[in-house]
């Protein structure tokens, strides 16, 4: 009987001691690295026109596909909304592209966006381009997130400090796959990066952390 008590009181005591170590295995085991899409994928930048930036004299009516008017702006300026897709006048309105062929010398092309809702403009998927966090690619889903280490504590013009992730939600002009465009909403913050550290190529990874958590995406603003 004495025996039996002693077994019990060992078996007990050994129980308790092994319930007293953390749970970590699992944790361990469910980490899920970082996955390369690309090893390597050109690399470039692209922002929407302002008209303060613009000094011409010259001025352009910009239309509706329809022939609206819309305002009239810098004739520099709308030359070079025809190139970038969207502008914001000197009051402020944003004009984007419309759906219609611009031609090579007609203004006759653009809409109006809702300022609220699309403070820097349209992406071609019809979703507000975010400073920093949008990216045009063609050989990439919609809605993907992503994950630059390149980008992975980039110091910003404002000097926000970049997490290196990102999101697919716009198409690019003039250039086919394994190739990110960064919204970088100016162009003197393109060259403000560029002078920094120019490069222009990336390794792209799914929309996962070296750490193995889930992408987040921040407010640069």
């Amino acid at each position: 009987m004495n025996k039996l008590i002693i077994l019990l009181t060992v078996f007990t005591i050994f129980f308790t001691f092994i319930s007293s170590f953390p749970t970590t295995f699992d944790k361990r085991q469910s980490f899920t690295p970082a996955k390369n899409i690309s090893s390597k994928s050109e690399f470039t930048y692209y922002w929407v026109s302002f008209e303060n930036d613009f000094k011409s004299t010259k001025t352009a009516d910009v239309k509706t596909c329809k022939g609206k008017l819309i305002a009239t702006v810098n004739l520099d300026f709308a030359i070079d909304m025809k190139t970038e897709g969207t502008g914001i006048t000197k009051s402020g309105r944003v004009i984007n592209l419309g759906d219609c062929s611009c031609g090579s010398n007609s203004f006759s092309c653009f809409e109006e966006l809702d300022k609220t809702k699309f403070p820097f403009g349209s992406s071609s998927n019809e979703t507000p381009l975010i400073p920093y966090i949008t990216v045009a690619a063609n050989d990439i889903r919609a809605g993907t997130l992503l994950y630059i280490k390149k980008l992975d504590g980039m110091k910003l013009p404002n000097s926000k400090v970049h997490n290196g992730c990102v999101k697919v939600d716009d198409n690019g002009h003039g250039f086919g796959g394994k190739h990110i465009d960064w919204f970088v909403v100016k162009e003197s913050n393109y060259e403000f990066l560029d002078n920094r550290d120019p490069f222009t190529s990336v390794v792209v990874s799914n929309g996962t952390l070296p750490n193995g958590q889930k992408c987040a995406l921040l407010n640069y603003s």
